[in-house]
């Protein structure tokens, strides 16, 4: 009987130990699903690619905006003087230029005490003067360049000619832009080569023979302008007949930007 009991009570402990030992099975490919992220074809995301990434990156920076604030700050320039956009620069007695059309400006983008530090007669790199270009107001901050930035340097430069807006005679109305406010550029975004200190009396010279000369590196399609209508457009630069057209105020080309 003792002998029949053992027997029994061995045969239990075998199938505990069995049942304890039994592990659940293991997904040797469990790791591997966590460590590999889901794939998103170009498809599924319904974005359009990014065709030049230094002009989108100074897009990011607010360059419509700013443009859009230039375009205020001009308007409300010209509604004080009887109805007239401002000359390129500022001319000392003798016709030598003295400073930029974005000093001119600076009392309509909330920079009048800014304004009233600059000598009027003096160039923009006279002794009172030269100080003030680290005091550069934000709206002109146009490029993703630091070494332009670090250098008070714009990108938002007016084109001028005889024919222009800004022409170098000044004194040109809305009323005068027989070619229409939507075709006409009032600044462009130039290229970063062609960047200048933002109170030097210096912008974008153009002619009909290369109007297109330092505004086809920063994006193969075309570069940001500002027009007289207060729209802020991606403008093409070819053809030149076309970008021409776009910068004068009464050629009568057609234009189509």
């Amino acid at each position: 009987m003792r002998i029949f009991i053992f027997l029994l009570m061995g045969i239990l402990l075998g199938f505990t130990s069995g049942c304890k030992s039994k592990k659940p099975k293991v997904d040797t490919n469990a790791d591997a699903k966590k460590q590999t992220p889901a794939t998103i074809t170009p498809a599924a995301t319904n974005e359009t690619p990014v065709q030049n990434l230094k002009r989108n990156a100074v897009a990011r920076t607010g360059t419509g905006s700013k443009l859009r604030q230039v375009y205020d700050a001009l308007e409300l320039y010209a509604n004080d003087n009887n109805g007239k956009y401002p000359p390129p620069y500022t001319k000392s007695a003798q016709g030598a230029p003295l400073l930029s059309w974005r000093v001119l400006i600076l009392p309509y983008i909330e920079q009048q005490n800014l304004f009233n530090k600059f000598n009027q007669n003096e160039p923009w790199d006279g002794p009172t003067n030269k100080p003030l270009l680290s005091y550069m107001p934000k709206i002109y901050l146009s490029s993703g360049n630091s070494e332009v930035n670090s250098e008070f340097k714009t990108t938002f430069l007016a084109p001028v000619a005889k024919e222009t807006v800004f022409s170098p005679a000044g004194g040109v109305t809305k009323n005068s832009i027989s070619d229409g406010l939507s075709n006409t550029i009032l600044v462009a975004d130039v290229d970063d080569d062609f960047a200048t200190e933002w109170t030097r009396p210096v912008d974008l010279n153009v002619n009909s023979q290369n109007p297109a000369l330092g505004l086809i590196n920063s994006n193969p399609a075309g570069f940001m302008a500002l027009f007289c209508d207060g729209s802020v457009k991606v403008a093409p630069n070819r053809p030149l007949p076309n970008v021409w057209a776009m910068f004068t105020i009464g050629g009568g080309e057609q234009v189509n930007p």
